[in-house]
């Protein structure tokens, strides 16, 4: 195989988080990313060395830190990957000093005593490294201060090049096209997890990895979905029935959408109407505002007033995701378009990638959810998600 991504651009992003490291004041860093199935966690490290841990996380007496990898990045020198894995497939990894080890802590911190290097680090990763692996850094490297940096390198990876772009374009048509095939099945009385299947052939014969596929309907509505452990049960929605549908994967190159949709098993009643059409508005809405130098939180605002302006109640999804939308790259990214989550200084800027979503819920007809998936342009904003709004 040959990797996707030329030599260039991944020297591209390294000298960007370093300028990155030098703005913040650091001469050292260490990336940590998780693979082994998981994907929230991956994207720093595929992003810098395209490389994905395939090994489940489980330890043993002979590993340590399984599925888990690591970036040493350091003024003036390439930087240095560390995987738990007996071989590197050097057909795809982007950096060339690579190491293997049964304990890849270990071996990160090893690697920088060695260096000499001292005082005060960047940790990337510390949302979700485990107290004993943490605990292996302060033993191996008892001379470095460890502070914490998660947004070091998601704060370059926020602004997509030109082949980035590319590769969402690709996953684009593979998330629509397998949201319209889990839409079809549920709205022509196919059983969730059969209308599933249906979407999930259709991402997969394409390249695409799913994460989850969701679905609901009926009583559970309210719920993101109606089966958490898998995201579709075993029941077929009833005719007159609100379905809800949505993928969330990696559809190309790592590459992530999360697009959804509602619709109704038959002929929709006046409510039912009102309330997806008002959810697919409200998303239309905001994703119209979605320019270079708008401010999230005046994005968001408006779509507290909209919501306001529907009625309805709130749902459990609703309290759950108290947002309007987020970036997205190799996984989800900040920042999230909310009047609780944003911050002042959270901009849109030109080549950020969106997802831009609405939840409403209405007492006795049900709830409705509506996502789309967006590049943000320099003279217009470019739509990637393109199913139907409406499905009935």
């Amino acid at each position: 195989m040959t990797r996707y991504f030329p030599q260039e651009e991944y020297e591209n992003r390294w000298e960007k988080v370093l300028q990155e490291m030098r703005l913040r004041g650091f001469e050292a860093a260490v990336v940590f990313g998780r693979g082994g199935g998981t994907t929230d966690n991956c994207g720093d490290i595929l992003y810098l060395s395209n490389h994905y841990a395939i090994s489940g996380g489980m330890d043993s007496l002979i590993w340590s830190a399984r599925s888990f990898s690591g970036i040493i990045l350091q003024q003036g020198r390439e930087p240095q990957l560390h995987i738990d894995e007996p071989e590197v497939r050097t057909d795809l990894v982007s950096i060339s000093d690579a190491h293997s080890s049964n304990h890849p802590f270990r071996s990160v911190a090893k690697a920088l005593t060695e260096r000499g290097i001292t005082g005060q680090v960047a940790l990337v990763g510390t949302q979700f490294i485990p107290v004993k692996f943490y605990q292996q850094l302060l033993e191996e490297a008892p001379d470095i201060q460890w502070i914490p940096a998660d947004d070091l390198v998601q704060s370059v990876r926020r602004i997509k090049s030109p082949r980035e772009q590319d590769c969402y374009r690709i996953g684009g048509e593979t998330a629509t096209v397998g949201l319209n095939r889990l839409m079809e099945g549920l709205i022509s009385g196919l059983s969730e997890r059969e209308a599933a299947g249906e979407a999930a052939r259709e991402v997969v014969r394409r390249g695409g990895r799913l994460q989850m596929i969701g679905t609901n309907h009926g009583e559970t509505l309210g719920f993101d979905q109606r089966f958490p452990l898998t995201g579709y049960s075993a029941d077929k929605p009833k005719p007159g029935d609100i379905v809800t549908g949505t993928l969330h994967g990696a559809f190309y190159q790592g590459y992530y959408l999360d697009p959804g949709r509602t619709g109704v098993r038959g002929k929709p009643t006046a409510d039912q109407k009102r309330l997806i059409e008002a959810a697919a508005d409200i998303v239309h809405r905001l994703s119209d505002m979605m320019r270079p130098g708008a401010k999230l939180l005046d994005v968001a605002a408006e779509g507290d007033r909209l919501t306001a302006a529907f009625g309805g109640s709130v749902s459990p999804i609703m309290k759950n995701f108290p947002f309007y939308g987020h970036g997205i790259g190799l996984g989800f990214e900040q920042p999230r378009i909310s009047t609780v989550m944003s911050l002042p200084e959270d901009i849109v800027e030109e080549n950020m990638v969106f997802g831009v979503e609405a939840f409403l819920s209405l007492d006795g007809v049900g709830a409705a959810f509506y996502e789309d998936i967006l590049i943000i342009g320099k003279d217009g904003n470019e739509l990637l998600t393109r199913s139907p709004s409406h499905w009935w």
